[in-house]
């Protein structure tokens, strides 16, 4: 016997140095990423033991998000490194790596095996229990395997009652007040389809594309860059390469997007409009996709396989194309050809409408700030921006509204043209980096394209770039803002290859292109505004407060760990605003409104009643009446919710420019987009109180009262 675990601690032994070996590499990839995030970040924290436990909890959290996989006698296992995650120590870090990857391996297989065990056995729903979905701390994970068990019941507990409340197709639940036993016994198809879900996803953390171990020490790495502030980030060459996609008009991919439906089969849910296969038909929304065959292999089934890992599939794909094998809504089977190809995907865009009721008011919407990384010239949302906007002046408007709800940001540099096109030439900002250095963000040969009244709509989801524009607009006094208090995230970040040989703090040689795998996206500066303040983590404040139908579900800088503070300094940057805007008058006529306004008073009310669900959101009942009645209520405020911008307006209509029509007559794609976005807009009741500020703007400004 002794021998026997003598020759197993030998090849556990043999195994983890294998795995310090393979990791080594990568280790050097951390020292270079540190080595960067302290010389390029903004404030960058020091390398001690608070950062390395900041960095574990964050590790642990990552890869085990629900405390489905770690138990606290394994954490404890991980003591001796807890505080060296951030230290010059390779060799430490690659042992750690090593050991927690083959930890987690074991976790892993063994929930596989407690899924196992806990389907097997009957599973009562009827029973008062309650589930935190996501452990607080560390500390409050399951102790051992015995408290792992009772967490994995009760998680398979609430993944059925999610089922069966919002699979969205089961007449029994929507008409009948009682559920019958029948539809979660052992054997049910409820009880399948959940068993699958669960051993689906743990198999996909298992095969993960690249091995478990680059997961392991991926996610190491961005744990590292996390807990410096939110927005400095790791990639990978692919990872790199979707966030530059993100921010352009076009995409190189084969044209769909993935989900899942109520089998946990993974379904095309979405054909990007501007995609080959939009036009081509073969993909429909609800197609399930069954194997996946490339060129010179054998097919891949996909029965077991998890969104992450089919979409890794594809995206090693280059130009390669790839046959699929599909079931359609109908239960028929084909098989479809598909190759990846570079399209405008209609996604990133500028649309523009004339509002026309007591006067004609110009309306103007764009997805983000997206340019074209790399490129010069008539490439970015600026000149498209342009272009509506001189449509709706040659056509006559008499104000202008610019929509950026919702609006993530993206290029700060377009942010600046489009402030430009009202402000003109002047100091926009103040950018201050590390070392306390200041320089002016400014324009000096711009062309004010529009003079007239301006109201921009914002609200918690408009960031970054919004912000920066909303900000110059409000400090210029060329614009009322209208909403929300905005995101909050006033900073500004660069991408670096990891891995370069320094010169000097400012200077760097990179690798050859070839070399280069790993990028870090570093918080590198601060923007302020120009009067010194700042809306990092408070956001811009609006002129004009609305209610807001999303405001409970909006996450902002300032919940994000390891935010960076608000602070000011002094400025002493010269700038000229325009005439003092009426904001009092504006103000308080549209309070007047809003109070009057039964769609607004309905979004109060409903903020109200959504704020307890939300708040108790990480506590969810296992037992299955009371889950019902949460379910159905949550359910029927978000049919309330979704209804509030059901009715036309009766302020305005919606029309296009003749210009616009002529641009659209043949092309089909972008006339769908465009009636459906009119329809919208013509719903929205924000856009209605917006265009009423416009009204309201042109009537204060020709009675020549300023306040404020």
């Amino acid at each position: 016997m002794a021998g026997k675990t003598v020759k197993i601690i030998l090849v556990f032994l043999l195994f983890a140095s294998s795995l310090v070996a393979q990791n080594s590499d990568k280790v050097k990839t951390a020292q270079s990423l540190f080595q960067m995030l302290e010389t390029y970040h903004y404030n960058p924290p020091k390398r001690n033991s608070t950062l390395s436990n900041h960095i574990f909890e964050s590790l642990v959290k990552t890869l085990d998000p629900y405390g489905l996989f770690f138990t606290g006698e394994t954490i404890s296992s991980f003591k001796p490194y807890r505080d060296s995650l951030c230290t010059h120590n390779s060799a430490l870090i690659a042992e750690f790596i090593a050991i927690i990857t083959d930890k987690y391996r074991n976790q892993l297989s063994l929930s596989d095996s407690i899924v196992d065990q806990c389907f097997d056995s009957t599973i009562n729903l009827t029973e008062t229990d309650s589930l935190k979905l996501e452990p607080e701390d560390v500390a409050k994970r399951p102790k051992n395997n015995s408290e792992l068990e009772v967490r994995w019941k009760k998680w398979i507990k609430q993944g059925m009652l999610r089922s069966l409340m919002y699979s969205g197709n089961d007449t029994t639940l929507i008409n009948s007040p009682i559920i019958p036993d029948s539809l979660y016994a052992r054997g049910s198809l409820l009880v399948k389809k959940s068993r699958i879900r669960e051993k689906r996803w743990i198999n996909q953390l298992m095969n993960y594309s690249g091995g478990i171990e680059n997961f392991v020490i991926n996610s190491y790495f961005n744990s590292i860059t996390s807990c410096y502030d939110p927005h400095s980030n790791y990639f990978s060459d692919n990872e790199k390469e979707k966030f530059e996609s993100s921010l352009s008009k076009e995409n190189y991919a084969f044209g769909f997007e993935l989900g899942s439906n109520l089998n946990e089969e993974v379904i095309i849910s979405r054909v990007l409009p501007g995609s080959p296969l939009w036009y081509s038909k073969k993909l429909d929304k609800g197609d399930v996709i069954l194997k996946i065959k490339i060129p010179e292999q054998e097919a891949i089934d996909l029965t077991f396989a998890g969104i992450e890992e089919i979409d890794n599939i594809f995206r090693t794909l280059n130009g390669d194309g790839v046959e699929m094998t599909i079931r359609k809504l109908n239960g028929s089977i084909s098989k479809v050809e598909l190759t990846k190809g570079k399209f405008d995907t209609k996604e990133n865009q500028t649309l523009g409408f004339i509002l026309k009721g007591e006067k004609p008011v110009g309306y103007i919407w764009f997805s983000a700030f997206y340019t074209e990384f790399g490129r010069y010239g008539n490439v970015g949302c600026s000149i498209d921006f342009l272009k509506e906007m001189v449509k709706l002046k040659e056509s006559g408007v008499n104000g202008l509204i610019i929509d950026l709800r919702n609006n993530p940001g993206g290029s700060e540099g377009e942010a600046m043209e489009i402030a430009a096109y009202f402000a003109g030439n002047g100091p926009f900002a103040i950018r201050k980096n590390k070392d306390g250095g200041q320089n002016i963000l400014e324009k000096t040969n711009a062309i004010q394209w529009y003079d007239g009244p301006v109201v921009v709509l914002v609200n918690g989801s408009s960031a970054s770039a919004s912000e920066l524009l909303a900000a110059i607009l409000q400090d210029y006094g060329r614009a009322v803002i209208v909403g929300t208090n905005t995101f909050g995230k006033a900073s500004e970040q660069l991408v670096f290859p990891v891995g370069q040989k320094m010169r000097t703090a400012g200077n760097f040689k990179a690798n050859p292109p070839a070399e280069i795998k790993d990028f870090v996206k570093v918080t590198t500066g601060r923007l302020f505004r120009v009067t010194g303040k700042s809306y990092q983590k408070i956001g811009v404040i609006p002129d004009i407060a609305l209610p807001d139908i999303w405001d409970n579900f909006i996450s902002r800088e300032s919940a994000l760990p390891f935010a960076l503070k608000n602070d000011s300094i002094d400025s002493s940057v010269k700038f000229s605003p325009s005439t003092k805007l009426p904001l009092d008058t504006l103000a308080l006529l549209s309070k007047s409104r809003i109070m009057k306004n039964e769609k607004f008073r309905q979004v109060s009310n409903l903020n109200s009643s959504m704020k307890i669900f939300m708040h108790n959101k990480n506590n969810v009942t296992l037992q299955l009446g009371q889950y019902k009645r949460d379910a159905d209520r949550r359910k029927q405020l978000t049919s309330e919710f979704e209804n509030i911008n059901s009715i036309e307006n009766k302020l305005f209509s919606v029309e296009n420019t003749s210009f616009k029509m002529r641009e659209m007559q043949s092309d089909s794609l972008s006339m769908e987009i465009n009636d459906k976005f009119k329809d919208s807009v013509g719903k929205d009741i924000y856009v209605g109180e917006a265009f009423s500020v416009v009204i309201d703007l042109l009537g204060v400004k020709s009675t020549g009262s300023t306040n404020k």
